[in-house]
């Protein structure tokens, strides 16, 4: 009955206090009480190999989540790093850095879905990064159609809205001030717990 959490540095719990088990595995461990994995590799993307970041998504789900035993859901959290790296300045960790689509992030959740057969596969909508050096024109354009889109395909076996759930009422694009880790991006202590709160009803 063990829940493995499969993401970047949001998942890896970047921006939580360092060594106060705050992230938001831990928070979700502790509100319903199963083992929770934590497969959050920061910079990670779902479409592109990083140097700096490891195997793609789509290429690391099998050995990271699949292979595991005593997993029987799986939680995807990815796909800032793939909108937002071509929206940086030119930091070779930064890079590959192309333009992506939604279209190509949607053909990258279906492919882990169709991995994932015999799991039950949640996803997460992408959190709001407005103000972060993620952010810009085409990365808000992008963002706004996958969260949409899965919002509305029913592809998942269910979906948790971070993005509403982290937003700020004054601008929906942006962490809730009080989420805000600082750098527009990552979620503190208070909004990791957020996300575990709204996770754990789905499970």
């Amino acid at each position: 009955d063990g829940v493995a959490l499969f993401g970047d540095s949001l998942t890896d719990g970047f921006g939580s206090t360092v060594g106060a088990d705050r992230r938001w595995s831990d928070a979700l461990a502790r509100r319903t009480g199963r083992p929770v994995l934590n497969a959050g590799i920061g910079g990670n993307l779902l479409l592109n190999d990083s140097a700096w970041y490891g195997e793609k998504g789509v290429g690391r789900f099998r050995r990271d989540v699949l292979g595991l035993t005593g997993v029987d859901t799986a939680v995807v959290l990815l796909g800032v790093n793939d909108i937002g790296f071509s929206e940086t300045g030119t930091e070779p960790t930064y890079k590959p850095a192309p333009v992506v689509e939604a279209d190509e992030l949607v053909a990258g959740y279906r492919e882990l879905l169709r991995q994932g057969r015999g799991l039950r596969v949640i996803g997460c909508t992408l959190v709001p990064f407005g103000g972060s050096d993620h952010w810009g024109e085409h990365a808000a354009k992008v963002a706004h159609e996958v969260n949409e889109w899965l919002r509305r395909s029913g592809e998942f076996d269910a979906v948790v809205d971070l993005a509403r759930e982290l937003a700020d009422p004054a601008d929906p694009d942006r962490l809730r001030p009080s989420y805000d880790f600082g750098d527009h991006l990552h979620p503190n202590d208070p909004g990791y717990e957020v996300m575990a709160e709204a996770l754990s009803a789905v499970l």
